[in-house]
């Protein structure tokens, strides 16, 4: 019996050390051993364009590129005589580097570079379907690629359907800086036009991330035209989100982790909010001055606003558990700050035990509704790790 076990599992590892050998025949050859600049030399020197996977260790869909995706000779075929190819865990050795270089905010991130390391292509997201992420690829290098687009607006090209376009371009490389930049161009003194033009309005609801924009001042000015027009809650929450992000602007690093924090912009933004009656105008305030104590590593700080906004405006569990988690991972030393942070976690997990116990009970064969996220879980492991 031991016997024939052996003689299984040695013909299980040959089937699968089989499919192995033919994945790495036919799929994409990622080079191995060498860093960002020796494979980007690599690329330069053969005169191709260099592939960069941004993965992470515990990104489900990187996995399933790498298992699924990449080992196919269909793709194989074509990466292999267009580019070099690397793969980059964006959270170890020169990883977190690149992620600021390149901007990469959502993974798997998939980069397509020259020579000189300038992004030709950008995918943002995997594909089960290996043919039609190829196509993804082969159209973002072509004409209507982020390169070819980019060149064309630096160009000077500004008619209503190629902003569209490059506007869709952009949204699929997550660049929503440049994004907001090009709708503004789209939009400027077009107010009145999209009133009547549902697509203009669709792009100022999109992409426009400023409250202090034209296309965002005329909008604002005329509110109940485009409250009757399109309705008024999806308005009311991108003004809303719009309002709330943009202090973020007045926090700078530079190429050398200094951080800069323009108080008088946010005393001007402040003053704008007031006029326009910004109703949570003192909320924003305090979750500025949380970024801003976070940014420049001021731990007590921070955990003294975090306790503020959580007496003042109430628990948000996700806003609790990402301040833990910064916290944990930047502050690891301060048993003053890392106590703060256990106590908005047990008060939680009690008041979340509170709100169960007043549920009604399920009649017979009734199965109640999980939670997206099971915070009670995820803080009591917190907990444990902040603790020892």
């Amino acid at each position: 019996m031991k016997g024939k076990l052996l003689l299984l599992l040695a013909a299980v590892c040959c089937c699968f050390g089989g499919l192995r050998a033919q994945e790495a025949e036919g799929g994409v050859k990622f080079v191995e051993g060498k860093t960002f600049n020796e494979a980007l030399a690599m690329a330069k020197e053969s005169g191709k364009l260099l592939f960069v996977d941004c993965y992470t260790s515990w990104c489900g869909p990187c996995r399933m590129m790498a298992t699924k995706v990449f080992p196919q000779k269909l793709i194989g075929d074509y990466f292999n005589e267009k580019f070099v190819s690397v793969k980059i865990d964006m959270e170890k050795g020169e990883g977190p580097d690149l992620h600021d270089r390149f901007n990469v905010r959502a993974y798997p991130t998939f980069l397509f570079l020259d020579g000189e390391g300038k992004v030709m292509h950008r995918i943002v997201g995997g594909d089960a379907d290996a043919a039609k992420f190829l196509a993804k690829v082969k159209e973002g290098l072509g004409e209507k690629g982020l390169a070819a687009m980019t060149a064309r607006y630096d160009g000077g090209e500004r008619d209503t359907t190629f902003l569209m376009d490059y506007l869709e371009v952009l949204d699929g490389a997550y660049d929503a800086e440049k994004s907001a930049e090009v709708a503004e161009v789209l939009l400027k003194g077009r107010g009145a036009d999209m009133l009547l033009n549902p697509r203009l309005y669709g792009a100022f609801l999109k992409y426009n991330t400023s409250p202090l924009s034209e296309s965002f001042r005329y909008v604002f000015s005329h509110k109940d035209e485009f409250y009757a027009r399109y309705g008024k809650e999806g308005l009311d929450r991108m003004m809303s989100a719009a309002w709330m992000s943009y202090p973020r602007n007045f926090i700078k690093k530079d190429a050398d982790g200094k951080v800069t924090y323009d108080k008088e912009g946010m005393a001007a933004y402040v003053e704008e909010m007031k006029k326009c009656n910004v109703e949570n105008c003192d909320e924003i305030v305090l979750l500025s001055d949380i970024n801003v104590a976070e940014a420049t590593g001021d731990w007590k700080t921070y955990a003294a606003n975090c306790s503020r906004y959580i007496k003042e405006y109430g628990a948000k569990d996700m806003y609790i558990y990402n301040w833990v988690l910064r916290i944990q991972k930047n502050c690891p030393d301060d048993a003053e700050v890392k106590a703060t942070a256990v106590a908005w976690m047990k008060d939680r997990i009690a008041a979340l035990e509170a709100e169960k116990a007043k549920l009604p009970p399920l009649k017979e064969g009734e199965i109640r509704a999980m939670p997206m996220m099971d915070f009670s879980r995820y803080y009591e492991k917190l907990i444990k790790d902040l603790e020892n």
